[in-house]
């Protein structure tokens, strides 16, 4: 797992907690009135804050922090970070042990499964005096909500992006990626950048293992994962059919070999199109800034998927959801941190586009003109887009934190030959049907 970077006055978490996966509230005497926002107080406060992203976010989530302890003087705040395939089973073994941090990040699909457990804290006495919501419009609000009630903030609203080096498109001769541009034309367009590049470079990263990637071509077809009453909004058929579609990609040398599909973890040192292995990858779009640090800005253009239909399959929602533990000995310092990295003007400007679109409207608007490199990139993009995106799609049904990894698993057994399309289809079909049930 990835450690962030230490700086000045912050004290990084222990090793052999790291090691175990486990990141624990720090013992802390009481805050102090500056520290707490009214705790009870003689003594310095340390709170636990835990997130998935690459280094670009991490280094700026610590700058951030720093920030945050000035303001907040007795206030420590311990971090921890990895890449979103290693956060999610340690978050589980975490919240099975009740050892979850004072604040951490939730993906999307466990929201509903982690606050049936009790993993997260009900934050309604919090809003208004320490959580401000007034500049974040009711929508992005629901977004954290369960019936109602307030048990996280999203960090950030953002979309998926065809990520792609308008470079290598142009040299093969291959029209950019546009609305209009249809699975066939990637195809298309992998065997002129096969040639082009005497056979070393794919079009795109092979996206056949990410749950996200399928979705997003159900919406394209205008079906979806989870129906709002939490049943599956597909069949066995459509899943076969993705693996299918994956197929052609691979055959026609269009996606990467099967050893480098089976690193790709969203992060930059195992990334095709970072590594120069593909000249494209699908991505969340609020990562486009770690890839215009790795391999330039005139590398990196930001597209819809291609798609079949007149659906981009596209739209603007939640990358996360932070939450309160229940465990927390300082939930209100949680909850100020909390309020902090949504509303601050200042963390604003540092963080950017790092986590998405900002909740905080008068930040967003103030920030947008300043922009610049991949921030910029992104911001565009969803300005041009998104009055094509959907709706977002429904929070996910308990029992499906586990589904993002069994995805990519069956993807693994057809890529490597364990399985057929039909075969895999099945099998994970069933998986989703009993993690429903």
């Amino acid at each position: 797992m990835a450690q962030a970077p230490r700086r000045p006055g912050r004290r990084a978490l222990g090793a052999g907690l790291i090691a175990a996966g486990l990141v624990v509230s720090a013992t802390a005497c009481a805050a102090s009135e500056d520290a707490g926002g009214g705790e009870a107080a003689d003594g310095p406060v340390t709170i636990s804050f835990q997130w998935w992203g690459n280094d670009e976010r991490a280094v700026l989530t610590e700058e951030a922090l720093d920030l945050f302890e000035e303001q907040n003087p007795g206030v420590t705040v311990e971090t921890s970070f990895s890449a979103i395939d290693a956060y999610i089973p340690k978050l589980a073994t975490q919240i099975a042990s009740g050892s979850q941090p004072d604040l951490f990040l939730i993906p999307m699909e466990s929201v509903k499964e982690y606050t049936e457990k009790g993993a997260t804290s009900d934050l309604s006495e919090y809003i208004g005096d320490v959580i401000s919501v007034d500049d974040i419009p009711e929508a992005t609000q629901k977004i954290g909500q369960i019936d109602g009630t307030f048990y996280g903030f999203t960090l950030g609203t953002a979309t998926y992006a065809w990520a792609y080096d308008p470079i290598a498109f142009e040299e093969a001769g291959v029209e950019a990626p546009a609305p209009g541009f249809t699975w066939d034309d990637l195809i298309d367009a992998g065997e002129k950048i096969r040639a082009a590049s005497g056979g070393t470079k794919a079009a795109i990263s092979d996206p056949g293992g990410y749950i996200a990637h399928f979705a997003t071509w159900l919406e394209q077809n205008d079906k979806e994962l989870f129906t709002e009453e939490g049943e599956l909004g597909f069949d066995e058929d459509d899943l076969e059919g993705w693996f299918d579609l994956m197929q052609e990609l691979r055959d026609s040398g269009a996606s990467t070999d099967p050893q480098t599909t089976s690193t790709l973890d969203q992060s930059m040192q195992n990334s095709g199109f970072a590594l120069g292995k593909s000249a494209g990858e699908f991505i969340a779009a609020s990562i486009t800034g770690a890839f215009v640090d790795t391999i330039g800005e005139e590398h990196v253009a930001l597209a819809p998927y291609p798609s079949d239909t007149d659906r981009l399959g596209l739209s603007m929602a939640g990358t996360n959801v932070a939450a309160v533990s229940p465990e927390s000995e300082h939930p209100e310092v949680a909850a100020k941190l909390l309020d902090f990295l949504i509303n601050d003007p200042e963390a604003a400007e540092i963080l950017g586009l790092t986590r998405g679109i900002p909740l905080n409207t008068t930040n967003y608007e103030a920030l947008a003109p300043t922009l610049s490199g991949g921030d910029k990139i992104v911001n565009d993009f969803v300005l041009e887009y998104q009055p094509e995106f959907s709706d977002p799609s429904p929070l996910a049904p308990p029992g499906v934190s586990t589904l993002p990894a069994d995805f990519t698993l069956a993807y693994e057994n057809i890529i490597f030959g364990q399985q057929s399309n039909e075969e895999a289809a099945k099998a994970l079909y069933a998986t989703f049907e009993s993690a429903i049930s």
